[in-house]
């Protein structure tokens, strides 16, 4: 009883709190990274801020915050990528617990928008515009969803989804895809550099 009662406390306060999701999301994708063998500092840095030649934060021109992805992949050949994980469970676990019909329908088309308003959220930071100096930066940011069912069922809901953001710079990856989308894209690297 006291692991399921602390289960159902860690479900409610990640259901509800969006720095608590968004730093599991940060955790997942970092042990996915060092599951690869990749080392914080070297192979990649963590919520580092972003800065001009000066040495000053760089600010978002649309939301005046420091510019702070949650991970910049170091690839060879000054090679880098954002990667920015993304975590909304609310609709997805009223999903998951419906059992009303239309109640699981509408939280289905609710899960589908939480994942496109973070896709938008993500565009409109534009990173790719703010590279370090002797860097090279995918114009692409790549958005890390933690959670394949969630994702998945967003993809039924609006099947235009991924392409939608693919066109406004974002590459929507989950747990199983995004280690082989990032071996596509050095590869890609490697080839256009020869």
């Amino acid at each position: 009883r006291a692991i399921g009662g602390k289960a159902d406390r860690l479900a409610d306060a990640m259901r509800g709190q969006k720095k608590l999701q968004g730093c599991w999301g940060e955790t997942v994708l970092a042990n996915l990274l060092t599951a690869e063998g990749l080392v914080e500092g070297r192979d990649f840095d963590k919520e580092s801020t972003l800065r001009d030649e000066l040495g000053f934060a760089l600010l978002g021109e649309e939301s005046e915050k420091k510019m702070r992805p949650d991970f910049i992949l170091h690839l060879p050949d000054n090679n880098d990528i954002v990667i920015d994980a993304k975590v909304s469970l609310s609709a997805f676990s009223d999903y998951v617990e419906a059992e009303d019909p239309e109640v699981r329908a509408g939280a289905a088309r609710r899960n589908a928008e939480a994942v496109r308003e973070q896709a938008r959220r993500l565009a409109r930071k534009g990173y790719e515009r703010y590279l370090r100096p002797g860097r090279r930066m995918l114009d692409y940011v790549v958005m890390f969803v933690p959670n394949y069912p969630a994702l998945q069922l967003a993809y039924n809901e609006d099947p235009s989804l991924w392409r939608d953001a693919y066109e406004h710079g974002v590459l929507i990856t989950s747990e199983e895809t995004l280690m082989p989308f990032l071996r596509m894209i050095s590869i890609a690297w490697t080839h256009v550099d020869e």
